[in-house]
Parts: C-alpha cells; structure tokens; sequence
C-alpha cells in the first residue's frame, strides 16, 4: 500500500513540472487606437450635426443710401465645434466664401462681400459694392466634456479683400493647447456694407469652414 501510494505522489509531482513548462493556456492580444483627423462641424445644442446651417442678418428696408447689416455666426443652436482627434496640439479654422469671386444673389441682383472700396465697386473682378467683416474677437470658446481652452484664441475682427484676405481665422490651437478634445465656438459678430439703392430682395452667400 505503501508503494502505491508513493507511485501516486510522483505521477502528481511530474504533472505539476509539466504545466509550469508549457504555457500554452496564455495568449497575448492587441488592441491598436490611432489618431483620428481633426475636423469642423455646425452642431446643435445636443451636439449634432446641424443638416443646413444658416446665419440671418436682421431684415433691412430699400434704402437710397448705404446701409450696414448686422448677423451673429454660432449660437446655442448652431455652435462651431471643433475636433481634434489626435496628439497634435496646434490647428486653425477659417472661413472662406465659396469663392473669391461669390457675390450675395437675389434672383438676379447681387453685391458684393470682399470689395476693396466697402460700399462701392473698387479694383476687383466684378462691378459690384458691398463688404462683409467678421470679428471672432467677441465669440466665446467653451471646451466640450471638461476640454481646457490653455493656449487656445480666437481670430481679430477682419474684412474679407478680394485676392488679398480670401479667409478670415476664427481660432487657432498654439503648442500646449490640449489634445483629444473638441470646442465651440460661439457669438462671432458678422457685419454688412450693403451698397446705396441696392434692390430688395432675400440674398443669399455661402461660407465655408475649413481647419488644419
């Protein structure tokens, strides 16, 4: 009975050596996350994407002498959020017309938004007056999900030129401004020079958001 159970003890012993020496129960697994690519959008309140955002520049009446328009770009409900996705700290976002060469159209009166003169036609391609001027200056910078707004600053107040200022800055990320974060942008005050006797009517522009 001895010997019996002695045989027991090593066969146990020599199962016990045998599973520290293969390891084959262990398994390494990998899971990669990479950088996204830093982008801008129109959102609501709730943060989505807002499907035709627009700015509404108080309603003005024909007028024989020049006039001055007046609209406010981001709001509660239509905010500029940026994205940035990755462990870069520094980008830009502007805002552009469609074109230099884009004028406000009503049916088929149009001004222009980026004359050198401001309400009268100057050295530009077209024969048109007007100007537009959008002062980022008199936003608000509000970080999404607790996000810092360190090194972060909004753009001046600058009037679109044809060829010389085709795009305004809104807000740059300097070095040490935080990363994996997203803002918005809010209160960006727009003002129009509309030209003497411009024809009444519901003009429309389209401006295009850009970061990098």
């Amino acid at each position: 009975m001895l010997k019996k159970i002695g045989l027991i003890s090593a066969a146990i012993s020599v199962f016990a050596i045998s599973g520290i020496a293969f390891a084959a129960n262990q398994a390494t697994i990998n899971q990669a996350i990479n950088d996204g690519t830093k982008s801008v959008d129109i959102v609501d309140a709730g943060g989505t994407t807002v499907a035709s955002p627009s700015v509404s520049f108080g309603n003005l009446s024909f007028s024989f002498n020049t006039q001055d328009g007046a609209g406010v770009l981001g709001t509660a409900s239509q905010a500029i959020r940026t994205y940035n996705p990755t462990s870069g700290a520094t980008w830009s976002v502007s805002i552009a017309a469609s074109a230099p060469t884009a004028v406000w159209t009503s049916g088929g009166n149009t001004y222009d938004f980026n004359d050198t003169s401001g309400y009268t036609d100057g050295v530009d391609t077209d024969t048109k007056g007007g100007q537009m001027t959008i002062d980022p200056s008199a936003g608000t910078i509000a970080g999404v999900a607790g996000c810092l707004t360190s090194n972060i600053s909004k753009g001046a107040s600058t009037s679109f030129v044809e060829t010389t200022t085709n795009s305004i800055g809104l807000m740059t990320a300097a070095a040490g401004a935080p990363t994996y974060c997203r803002w918005d942008l809010t209160g960006i005050n727009l003002t129009n020079k509309i030209p003497a006797a411009q024809p009444s009517g519901s003009y429309a522009l389209t401006l295009v958001l850009t970061v990098v």
